[in-house]
């Protein structure tokens, strides 16, 4: 009886369907079959695998499913002292184990008009500028001379010009990059207008001054590597603007952007967030959290294991405080909402750290090694096996299900939390017995320390924020544990050779790079 109500609950024809499916599949051979599925995106290609038996096959036996290939690890950050032309790369030394890949951060490769120039001051040093990391988003980078790269294939493209702009009013615009090689093997550059702080007074339209803003209808230009050229779109705002232009006027500081599953999340001046809808051209505003409304505060938004995070770090109040507060995005069930996730100051903290000699970060020393290694004939020669300045990020990931896991499952745990762990992490760094080293620091080189830490960006996929003291050492905080552990050092080799003035305070510019092994860029152009 019950099989009965079974086959009557059954659509009819439905396993007829089913087979017919299979025996359609099964007549396509398995290479041709395979070719075809090679141009699925990864995300489908993983959807692609609950077809059949015959798809499922296909995709196992030609490996099509590559987590190994996609951004899915932590290979190491670049850091941009201003008086250097080219990024530097930080990370942990390359393992010789076999099948590992090498990544490097060296971005000489790309076109230079001036390649043997590498001091700002020099007349020839046309170029200067143009490797500045603007953004980055799953192993591209997008630099201030319109090329967009890809570090661990060497592969670029060039951006063509915009069209022009209108920017009456005291508007401007800031460019930001978004790929997602889960979705697609192509990427888009969006320029989105900004306010300007200090506009000319020419430039300023009285009228416009108590308009709301963004607007309601909101003019970007996009390019898409798809096609090619960039395209003017509008995007329709939904709820509420920030304030009036007069209002959002009123900021500074450096702004950024991640993008996280669709959509692009812009910090914007004063301080708040446009979230921007890729599926449907709309946006809408996020109010920052209440209490991070404080002035002369640097604010920022990060990606991170649970999705988007906003962090206030605040040097200068309280006095004698290093304050960290960090809040996590909370848009489940339709709603908006900040959590706040970490409340602290560091300074007590940083008072004691731990250091694991065996798992030093090295920096690569690009600039040393373009511009002055020719004049140390010392220094001058090819790096030892256990010098080797490559790095390797495989041991950072494991490949199981990763890329199943993380658009099928969507579940609240991130696909990450079970499968990776930080790399000092792995080699133990907090129990190596006679490895660790403990410092204590006086009180005198404690209030200095503390005094200029700066945030050089967090771990995508742990809670782990790289901390930089003095410009010279990189520290690692665990948000969950509040331990501090020392990675190693970023000061590069002979910079002040690079320096105009030798007392100068250090600028950096830092961001984590995932590196993304598809090579998607047929050439370099």
């Amino acid at each position: 009886m019950a099989g009965d109500e079974d086959r009557r609950l059954k659509p009819r024809g439905h396993g007829r369907e089913e087979e017919e499916m299979e025996d359609q599949a099964a007549r396509l051979p398995e290479d041709v079959l395979a070719a075809i599925l090679r141009r699925v995106p990864p995300r489908w290609i993983a959807a692609s695998r609950c077809v059949c038996k015959a798809w499922r096959d296909a995709v196992d036996g030609h490996r099509l499913l590559r987590a190994d290939l996609l951004p899915l690890s932590l290979a190491g950050l670049f850091v941009h002292f201003n008086e250097h032309k080219f990024p530097e790369f930080f990370a942990r030394p390359s393992s010789s184990a076999v099948g590992t890949r090498a990544v490097s951060g060296d971005l000489s490769f790309l076109p230079s008009a001036s390649p043997h120039c590498g001091y700002f001051w020099e007349e020839d040093c046309v170029d200067f500028d143009d490797y500045n990391i603007k953004d980055n988003c799953n192993g591209l980078l997008l630099l201030s001379g319109n090329y967009v790269v890809n570090p661990a294939t060497r592969r670029w493209h060039t951006l063509p010009a915009c069209p022009p702009k209108s920017v009456a009013g005291g508007v401007s615009y800031s460019t930001y990059l978004v790929y997602d090689p889960m979705v697609s093997p192509c990427y888009e550059v969006f320029n989105i207008p900004t306010l300007s702080t200090y506009p000319h007074r020419d430039d300023v339209d009285p009228s416009m001054e108590e308009s709301e803003w963004p607007p309601s209808r909101c003019k970007m230009y996009v390019f898409s590597s798809k096609s090619g050229y960039w395209e003017e779109k509008y995007f329709i705002r939904e709820g509420d603007a920030a304030g009036t232009v007069r209002e959002m006027r009123e900021g500074f500081g450096r702004f950024n952007a991640v993008y996280f599953r669709g959509a692009l999340y812009v910090h914007c001046s004063p301080n708040f967030l446009m979230r921007i809808s890729l599926s449907n051209n709309t946006y809408r505003v996020i109010k920052p959290p209440m209490d991070a409304t404080e002035d002369y505060c640097p604010y920022q938004i990060v990606k991170s294991k649970h999705g988007v995070y906003f962090v206030s770090h605040n040097k200068y109040w309280p006095r004698d405080k290093c304050w960290l507060q960090v809040w996590i995005l909370n848009e489940s069930c339709g709603q908006t909402k900040w959590m706040l996730k970490h409340d602290k100051n560091l300074k007590p903290l940083l008072a004691r750290r731990r250091v694991d000699r065996r798992a030093q970060w090295i920096l690569e020393n690009i600039n040393y090694n373009m511009f002055r290694a020719s004049s140390c004939p010392e220094d001058n020669k090819k790096a030892t096996s256990g010098e080797n300045i490559e790095w390797n990020s495989d041991e950072d990931v494991e490949e199981e299900d990763m890329v199943h896991h993380c658009y099928f499952e969507n579940s609240k745990k991130s696909v990450i939390e079970n499968k990776m762990e930080w790399d000092s992490n792995n080699h133990n760094a907090f129990n190596n017995g006679d490895a660790i080293e403990e410092h204590w620091s006086d009180e005198e080189h404690y209030n200095h320390f503390y005094h200029d830490i700066r945030i050089l960006g967090f771990h995508p996929y742990k809670e782990i924020v790289f901390l930089s003291a003095l410009q010279r050492t990189c520290l690692a905080y665990h948000l969950n544990g509040s331990k501090i552990e020392e990675v190693g050092k970023i000061y590069p080799k002979e910079y002040e050779y690079f320096k105009e003035l030798l007392n100068e305070q250090e600028e950096i510019q830092s961001s984590p790079y995932t590196p993304c092994w598809i090579e998607e860029f047929s050439l370099n152009s």
